[in-house]
């Protein structure tokens, strides 16, 4: 006896179609959520290590502050130069806005300078406290991306100078500043200001 068509199991072709559009779209919902978790990923990881980065440079230049010394050093002329001079504006000629003498870790004095170059926050070391005519500092990248390093600086009056020292007339017997605030900003960021008291 023949098997009744009412007994045969399975699912029609409507059934299936139906089934794999709502499988689509389960599958564009979660592959749109995951992919919306690995971008938010992508961008906070990038913000976090800006954030370190950025750590990292003011810790450099808090340490540097830090150690600075009242110590005069001669330029390759042999002019007589300020422990410490800002020079904000000076970009255009790549002139340092900060620059400094410290005390190196074995306690002799060291030149050093911070200056931003090309969208670009450098570092510079002189080997010698005292160089030679046309001695090059070693100039070492900090950070990339930087629209603005000013420096300003803090008198006996309490009252910030945007340059140091501000006697023209005698830089190489001037005092150091009683503070030293430290403003950068990255591209698309809003600006960061740093306070550093002197020893």
């Amino acid at each position: 006896m023949p098997a009744r068509r009412a007994d045969r199991s399975g699912f029609t072709l409507l059934e299936l179609l139906v089934a794999l559009a709502i499988f689509s779209v389960i599958a564009l919902v979660a592959w749109r959520g995951l992919d919306s978790v690995a971008t938010t990923k992508l961008r906070l990881d990038a913000e976090a290590q800006s954030w370190r980065d950025l750590a990292l440079v003011f810790d450099r230049i808090g340490d540097d502050v830090g150690q600075s010394v009242l110590r005069p050093w001669r330029d390759g002329g042999g002019q007589l130069q300020p422990a410490l001079t800002g020079r904000n504006g000076d970009a255009a000629t790549n002139a340092p806005a900060l620059e400094l003498v410290r005390l190196a870790r074995d306690r002799d004095p060291q030149h050093v300078a911070y200056r931003l170059k090309d969208g670009r926050l450098e570092l510079l070391l002189w080997d010698a406290l005292d160089p030679a005519p046309n001695a090059q500092p070693t100039v070492l990248p900090l950070l990339d991306g930087i629209d603005r390093f000013e420096s300003a600086f803090l008198d006996d009056a309490n009252a910030w100078q945007v340059r140091w020292p501000m006697n023209a007339s005698s830089p190489a017997s001037a005092p150091l500043p009683r503070a030293v605030k430290i403003t950068l900003a990255r591209t698309g960021s809003a600006p960061i200001e740093r306070v550093f008291a002197l020893p």
